[in-house]
């Protein structure tokens, strides 16, 4: 339920709150940041399949702490949702901002700098907590080490684009507020 709950777009036409696509540059389809996108996107995909059928091979584990990975998987599709929609008409998938390329400064921006990352980390290392997939688990660890390589990049490509990145980042947390 929590899955679909992530891939499940319900919009209220009244609110006008549907993102329309925009034509990629240049700059947004470097091939070695596609790759990355690609991997990392691919990652996550495979960790939110891997978990149910490592549940259904290891038949069903019951792990203590289960119900607060749920919680946390809930929190991490809510937060998804969420901060994506403060990023608006610049939400992408891909690594460089989307044109005209504007610094975001509201809602959990105006503390830290990529809190979708966040919640998709959340999401990450709770599936497969949730299930009691502890095999899983290694693909989070993967799926983390790529978030922390996509944001490396995405933030020297924000800092060459936007002139303010610079300052922002400096009274901002990277991805968890008030530690990093």
């Amino acid at each position: 339920m929590l899955v679909a709950a992530l891939f499940v777009r319900f919009v209220d036409p009244e609110r006008g709150d549907v993102i329309r696509a925009s034509v990629p540059s240049a700059a947004e389809l470097r091939p070695e940041h596609l790759a990355l996108v690609r991997r990392h996107q691919r990652v996550f995909y495979l960790l939110l399949l891997a978990a149910p059928l490592e549940w259904f091979a290891c038949g069903r584990p019951a792990r203590v702490g289960q119900m607060a990975a749920a919680v946390i998987f809930g929190l991490g599709v809510w937060g998804y949702r969420r901060w994506g929609r403060a990023l608006g008409e610049g939400l992408s998938p891909l690594v460089a901002p989307r044109e005209p390329a504007q610094l975001i400064e509201r809602g959990p921006y105006r503390i830290i700098r990529h809190p979708m990352y966040l919640a998709e980390l959340a999401m990450a290392f709770a599936a497969p907590l949730t299930l009691g997939a502890m095999l899983t688990v290694v693909l989070s660890v993967v799926f983390a080490l790529l978030v922390l390589q996509r944001i490396v990049i995405e933030e020297a490509t924000l800092r060459a684009r936007l002139p303010a990145y610079e300052a922002y980042a400096q009274r901002t947390y990277r991805l968890i507020p008030y530690v990093y």
